[in-house]
């Protein structure tokens, strides 16, 4: 719900032409120009607060976003050059240095996620990071489980015939030909000591969750993520999104539990980071499958 302050507002109609829905009207009459909030349409603010954002005296609020919450924007210090060059360099790391990585950084990649854009301006993309060893590996065992449940089910028509029906086509055919037949060898590298390809032995682990109702809460995850991946790049670490991880976060209970998570909330993207133990001395370039204008 959005609040004018009549006492500081200046009539300059700026809030209603950011809003998304028009919902704060600037109208004329015998006493000038007054800007008020519609009643029609208040119900349906999404509570983006750019309303707030770009109110030059402080006369508006939201539920969710107040002038105190809002901070000065700068100029963008960044050049095109540069960011593209931070996206060329960006790889994805599958091998880390035993290097742990200091909170103090972790911290300045959270602060990136927080500029993430969202469907409103409430909170509702969490972040779930870490970086114990121990919690690492319990999340792993958890991980492996769920795995080796799927290959069991896949090895008999019933079992098939089921997992089709919960997942999906599409979905069912992902993890029937491409997940499990590297899987397998996961397994087995995994329980012989050798490796953990999941979580690649990384130094910290980010989940990023949202609840399950929330609209294009699943997006604004993967969103969060690619901001982390950028502020880590530019830190020196390695990273790699990694879809391996939210489904047993999301259907395995124990593992739930492990992590914290709400029960209307589900893990919709993860990133596996550490400091790279290998140094790529070329990037491959990328083709997109199409890149027109209509005319």
């Amino acid at each position: 719900m959005i609040r004018i302050d009549q006492q500081r507002c200046d009539q300059c109609s700026l809030c209603g032409r950011v809003c998304a829905r028009y919902i704060p009207v600037t109208t004329k009459g015998e006493d000038g120009k007054r800007t008020t909030v519609d009643e029609q349409r208040a119900e349906i603010c999404i509570d983006c607060g750019q309303c707030v954002a770009v109110c030059h005296n402080d006369a508006i609020e939201c539920d969710n976003v107040t002038p105190q919450d809002c901070v000065p924007v700068s100029p963008v210090q960044c050049s095109a050059a540069q960011l593209l060059s931070v996206m060329a360099h960006r790889r994805s790391v599958r091998r880390y240095k035993r290097k742990p990585i200091a909170r103090e950084v972790l911290d300045q990649v959270i602060e990136a996620v927080r500029w993430a854009p969202t469907a409103t301006s409430a909170s509702c993309t969490g972040v779930i990071v870490v970086d114990k060893p121990e919690l690492l590996e319990q999340i792993s065992t958890h991980l492996y489980a769920l795995y080796d449940k799927a290959d069991k089910g896949l090895s008999n028509p019933i079992g098939r015939f089921f997992m089709r029906r919960a997942a999906g086509p599409r979905n069912f055919a992902t993890l029937r030909d491409f997940v499990m037949p590297g899987m397998r060898w996961y397994k087995r590298w995994y329980q012989e000591g050798t490796s953990n390809e999941i979580l690649r032995d990384c130094r910290a682990l980010m989940l990023f969750h949202a609840p399950v109702a929330e609209p294009s809460g699943d997006e604004g995850c993967v969103i969060a993520a690619w901001h982390a991946v950028l502020m880590a790049e530019v830190l020196g670490l390695g990273t790699c999104f990694n879809g391996l991880i939210p489904p047993p976060c999301n259907r395995v209970p124990e593992l739930r539990e492990l992590l914290g998570l709400d029960e209307d909330h589900h893990v919709y993207a993860s990133v596996t980071m550490g400091y790279p133990k290998h140094k790529f001395k070329r990037t491959i370039r990328r083709r997109l499958a199409e890149s027109r204008y209509l005319e």
